[in-house]
């Protein structure tokens, strides 16, 4: 299923670039930043593409990887688009609505992953601990804030607040830098 929806998003991507490519003025925004959210409590590293659709409307795609922590890895696909409700030459805020996709892996390894916590009593818990595997994803609707900042003629600043409303609810930050082609 993970493979299927990123696939997906790459196809989604890949018909934007091209689209845009031929045409005169690029509407094609791609880049990366840095995101935090609250139940997973961890930083993400996200990609992110916008696509201009018209002047009060941007589609924008993103995935972003957590770092691993507590033996969870956590990623989320997010399909969102922005209401633009003030933007000029420089600056652009917007609303954001859409789709989220939140996956998740916990892995344990028995006994090797209990460490030093346990000390000597490891090696008789390791024997009751077998592996853990267990994966899931969950279905939920973004909803929040964001704005964009010129640094030059192609660079900008973004930034975002979105609460995702779902079986795994959370409000997430971020930042990032975006480049206009």
């Amino acid at each position: 299923m993970k493979n299927k929806v990123i696939l997906l998003f790459a196809t989604v991507l890949t018909v934007c670039f091209s689209l845009t490519t031929q045409a005169q003025d690029s509407k094609v925004l791609a880049g990366a930043g840095l995101k935090y959210a609250t139940d997973i409590s961890t930083l993400g590293i996200e990609a992110k593409g916008v696509y201009l659709a018209s002047d009060t409307w941007e589609i924008a795609p993103a995935f972003t990887y957590y770092l691993k922590k507590n033996n969870v890895n956590w990623s989320t696909l997010d399909f969102d688009a922005h209401y633009v409700f003030s933007a000029d030459d420089k600056n652009t805020f917007y609303a954001i609505g859409g789709l989220n996709v939140t996956f998740w892996k916990f892995k344990m390894d028995g006994a090797d992953s209990l460490g030093e916590e346990y000390g000597e009593y490891a090696d008789l818990i390791g024997g009751f601990a077998s592996d853990l595997d267990a994966s899931g994803s969950d279905v939920g609707v973004n909803i929040g804030v964001g704005s964009r900042f010129a640094i030059s003629d192609k660079m900008y600043f973004n930034a975002d607040l979105k609460y995702t409303i779902g079986n795994a609810n959370y409000l997430s930050a971020g930042i990032g830098l975006l480049y206009h082609f």
